[in-house]
């Protein structure tokens, strides 16, 4: 809140004490959080704890169409079916209305995780870095989340893994790492066979994932090569990556880079060759599974 070192609430944000009913849970805004894209996002009070904890986070967004109020809908059924996974950011609830000018509001309740984000945690190690330990902790609660979405019949990708899009829960002095932001999860896709399609997938990519984390069959879909799990597991190396170094992979060289799978370790800090060796079988295990020349 302003005057207390937290961020200051753009206009139109509820202030500390507004009610919202969100489906079933009628909820007290504490505080406003941040904000991104249509989305704000609030401290809120339930009427009842829930896992021991009456904190929770609402999510307010306003779409103002409704192919945008199906990109939401996505992310809050992803969120109901992986409920119940520890290494998931667990759904409470949601509500969805048109507003009166047009477009649409949607209101996702949802885990507050009391540890922040993982960038931010980050950002605290910017002298004395992670360690090997902790890159392994946090790489496996993220790995079990993205299991979590494999193994869903029919499987769902998350697509936009990054380490701005995992979440810290304290549970006494151990930290879980939470996977979040689901709206970018869809299905695989299989091979394109027409130059329309291919035009169709580079422009949901574009919309939907990061460059950075991008596999090379995302990069250039003119390959005509399927979108699949292995597009996640190729994000996983490089947000492995990023763990151990504070960058990522491919920061400097650009596309070509990852077309090539061409990285370079850098001297410091210095790392085992088993981790260096799970990156580079993240990304060498795609290659060969693509055909790539790398």
């Amino acid at each position: 809140m302003p005057g207390h070192g937290g961020p200051v609430p753009p206009p139109g944000t509820f202030a500390p004490g507004t009610k919202i009913q969100v489906g079933n849970h009628r909820v007290v805004v504490q505080k406003y959080l941040s904000e991104g894209g249509f989305a704000h996002v609030y401290l809120v009070k339930l009427p009842a704890p829930i896992n021991g904890t009456d904190l929770a986070v609402l999510k307010r967004v306003a779409v103002p169409d409704k192919e945008s109020l199906r990109g939401m809908r996505t992310e809050v059924e992803t969120m109901k079916r992986l409920k119940g996974h520890r290494a998931i950011v667990t759904y409470i609830d949601s509500h969805a209305s048109e507003l009166r000018g047009g477009g649409y509001e949607v209101f996702l309740l949802m885990e507050y995780c009391n540890g922040g984000g993982l960038i931010d945690f980050m950002n605290t190690r910017l002298q004395h870095r992670l360690t090997e330990p902790e890159i392994l902790t946090i790489f496996a609660d993220v790995a079990e989340g993205v299991a979590c979405m494999h193994y869903l019949r029919p499987p769902l990708l998350h697509r936009d893994l990054k380490v701005e899009n995992v979440l810290i829960t304290l549970v006494g002095n151990t930290r879980r790492f939470k996977l979040c932001d689901f709206g970018s999860a869809a299905p695989p896709r299989p091979a394109p066979t027409t130059a329309a399609e291919c035009r169709a997938i580079d422009e949901d990519v574009q919309k939907h994932t990061t460059m950075q984390y991008r596999s090379p069959e995302m990069v250039d879909v003119y390959r005509k090569l399927p979108i699949d799990e292995k597009s996640d597991i190729w994000a996983l190396g490089v947000l492995l990556y990023k763990l151990c170094y504070y960058t990522t992979p491919f920061e400097e060289q650009g596309t070509l880079a990852i077309l090539n799978a061409s990285y370079k370790f850098p001297s410091y800090p210095v790392f085992s060759d088993r981790l260096r060796g799970l990156i580079g079988m993240l990304s060498s295990k795609f290659c060969s599974f693509r055909g790539f020349g790398c």
